[in-house]
């Protein structure tokens, strides 16, 4: 493949020196900023050859270089290989950010360039307020990827479908009424809509233009007497027309947002967010309309789940749980036969979970890491890579499903064999790591950054930690990953009731073996005491939790009432749903410490 990308590289060069651009930045992103795009949109992948879900390329007449985070780093490295592409790794201390790295290896008054449609208005302010301070002008109306990538794979054109009411539980009607609330209190008139999964929730809508996650292309407009749809029609069967039609719901083509947000006027009060539009459709918006920026309205209200939609989820949970138990039963009784390979376990995992009441698809990839590949944060087995299992060793597997009610994303790992003494010291940290963030207990206000500690203390105390975040965000039956919660060192809004997020802590340890232990969680009111209200979490995942590596004299007395008590509710939720030999071996797999 290196050829190939030095030669794509090459031919993107040549339509720089036309442009007189000195360089050129490629986002992994879509106009909707989606964090898994279609294929159509994959330009930095195309040019690259690395394909992680995270990362920035950019390019000069001479070099050029690529920024991903931790997950990303061991993948890059392998993918990146003999290209000419430079690996910058996010985070660590010697590593320049974009705008260093360009005052390094270009002239001052240089002219850098992207494509206005693939990056957000807050990313468009912070590289033009940095590159204008060396000096270099920029050009955000340039798409340059689009006159050399032949054979581009084509928009996706999918019909989208209607979620329900029995699954989706909120009707339109009364989403958009929250909207509208959220308009009133901002005394806006408008609320455009770019981030898809905004759009999915708020009309009941799901679609299959991006692999794993339910949505589909499309723009809205919400304003306080009507709201618009902005889609391929070809996408809608007369089904969808009429429901829309129905839902008092307008429908336009696609790219007609760009005439509407023309014709705002300077009465007009646009509520808009700044990391969710992308800064083409932004500068279409006459600099007489007033701009109000905010969160995206529908991200804040669906991140707070309603008793209805957890109670769907809690269906689903079982679904997940089955198929989890039936997985698990199937690998024990396999791994010795030596035709176990990562790629079976994902295609296994597909097989039990496809046999379950409301299955639609996977929610992402799974993640199957033997022994030295479980320690690549997002490893991918290809026919290449492919490690067959042996009676020996962790295997690191994280998976999920989507639902008519309820995404699911859950990671358990398993030991084949016989766990070493560092094996099992490694697995109980991380194991505490995640039964502490569990337990905890914290006043109203308490923020993600802050419940991140929970996570991280049993391993900080012995000189050790992760790269990645501890918690996201979950949709419902939507992206696996979501906002505006999460549970990391960088994310300071409040955790709140109703909040469904990943607990899941881990270790990595190079060309050995990785660790991660995942269940979804969901906030909830504690108590209201003289000191504050406080909240809690319950625990959504039901899966048992492999025993056979925790070192049980480092558990303190209240993590192993925890962990039994976690084990005794899987039984009693799953058990009823499973034939003997399945109930059975649930039956050893939950027994108390």
């Amino acid at each position: 493949m290196s050829s190939t990308i030095q030669d794509r590289l090459g031919l993107l060069r040549k339509q720089m020196k036309k442009a007189d651009v000195d360089a050129y930045i490629v986002y992994h992103s879509d106009p909707h900023l989606s964090e898994y795009i279609p294929d159509y949109w994959k330009e930095r992948e195309w040019l690259s050859g690395f394909t992680g879900s995270a990362g920035t390329l950019v390019v000069t007449q001479k070099n050029a270089a690529l920024w991903t985070d931790s997950r990303y780093f061991i993948q890059a490295e392998m993918q990146l290989n003999n290209t000419g592409i430079e690996l910058c790794r996010l985070g660590l201390p010697d590593t320049p950010d974009i705008q260093s790295w360009l005052t390094l290896n270009l002239k001052p008054n240089a002219t850098v360039a992207c494509n206005g449609l693939l990056i957000s208005v807050s990313n468009q302010r912070v590289l033009i307020e940095n590159l204008k301070a060396k000096k270099f002008k920029v050009k955000f109306d340039i798409d340059l990827v689009g006159k050399i990538w032949d054979n581009r794979p084509p928009i996706p054109k999918q019909k989208i479908f209607i979620h329900p009411i029995e699954y989706a539980k909120v009707n339109v009607q009364e989403k958009l009424g929250r909207i509208r609330k959220e308009l009133l209190i901002r005394n806006a008139t408008a609320y455009l809509m770019c981030a898809l999964d905004e759009i999915c929730w708020t009309f009941n809508l799901r679609g299959s233009d991006i692999l794993y996650n339910p949505v589909f292309l499309a723009y809205a407009i919400v304003e306080d007497d009507k709201a618009t749809l902005y889609i391929d029609t070809a996408k809608l069967t007369d089904e969808v027309l009429q429901f829309l039609a129905d839902e008092q719901v307008s429908v336009k083509p696609y790219n007609k947002i760009f005439d509407r947000l023309a014709k705002l006027k300077k009465g007009d009060r646009l509520v808009l967010d700044p990391a969710k539009v992308n800064y083409t459709i932004y500068s279409k918006i006459p600099a007489n309309t007033k701009i109000i920026e905010s969160t995206g309205l529908a991200t804040i209200i669906k991140a707070r789940k309603q008793p209805a939609e957890i109670e769907g989820i809690n269906d689903a949970m079982v679904q997940d749980g089955i198929a989890m138990v039936e997985f698990l039963y199937w690998l024990e009784q396999n791994v010795a036969s030596g035709k176990v390979t990562e790629i079976t376990v994902a295609e296994k995992l597909l097989e039990f979970r496809s046999k379950r009441k409301n299955f639609v698809s996977e929610s992402f990839g799974s993640i199957i890491g033997y022994t030295d590949h479980g320690a690549i944060v997002h490893y991918s087995a290809t026919p290449e890579t492919n490690y067959t299992l042996k009676p020996d060793g962790f295997l690191l597997v994280d998976s999920g499903g989507q639902y008519l009610n309820g995404t699911t994303d859950i990671t358990r790992t398993i030991h084949l064999g016989k766990p070493t003494a560092e094996e099992k010291h490694d697995y109980t940290l991380v194991l505490q790591g995640m039964i502490r963030l569990s337990m905890a207990r914290f006043p109203k206000g308490t923020r993600g950054s802050q419940l991140d500690t929970f996570a991280r203390m049993a391993l900080w105390s012995q000189g050790l930690n992760y790269g990645h975040g501890t918690g996201h965000g979950v949709g419902y039956f939507l992206n696996v990953h979501e906002g505006p919660q999460q549970i990391r060192p960088e994310n300071h809004l409040p955790i709140e009731p109703g909040m469904v997020m990943s607990n899941e802590p881990g270790l990595y340890r190079p060309n050995a073996y990785g660790i991660r232990i995942e269940n979804l969680i969901v906030c909830v009111d504690d108590e209201t005491n003289d000191f504050g209200s406080f909240l809690r979490f319950d625990t959504l995942t039901l899966c048992p939790i492999d025993t056979k590596a925790i070192e049980s004299s480092m558990l303190s007395a209240q993590e192993v009432k925890w962990l039994n008590q976690y084990h005794k509710l899987v039984y009693q939720k799953l058990s009823p749903h499973l034939s003997g030999d399945l109930s059975e071996w649930l039956r050893e797999k939950t027994k108390p410490l």
